[in-house]
């Protein structure tokens, strides 16, 4: 998926959950951290054997499970600790890997 399309779901999804619209500000901090870490869970997810199509194809659920685990969206206080923990123990040790883990072990989420 091409940067400029990532970037624009995740900013409407992140202006859906927080009670504005288009024309909401952005965040560009919160963007900027959802999207690296999206496309670091993305590549282990590729690279421990799941489809990439299958992987894009659900990803609007595994975005609800990355960033939206209590429905609401994760702060950008928490997104710069997730990104620290996998820089220091890898993408699989850190917390957004292990939650998508726990999703698929529960059937919660179907990859």
């Amino acid at each position: 998926m091409d940067d400029r399309t990532r970037l624009r779901e995740l900013q409407a999804r992140l202006a859906s959950s927080i009670g504005g619209g288009d024309n909401l500000p952005v965040f560009p901090n919160i963007l900027f951290k959802q999207v690296t870490l999206e496309k670091k869970i993305e590549a282990a997810l590729v690279n421990d054997g799941y489809p990439r199509e299958r992987v894009l194809e659900k990803r609007h659920a595994i975005r609800g499970f990355l960033f939206y685990p209590r429905g609401t969206a994760l702060t950008e206080r928490t997104l710069t600790q997730h990104l620290e923990q996998i820089e220091r123990n890898g993408t699989r040790a850190g917390v957004p890997y292990r939650r998508i883990g726990r999703a698929v072990e529960n059937h919660d989420l179907l990859l």
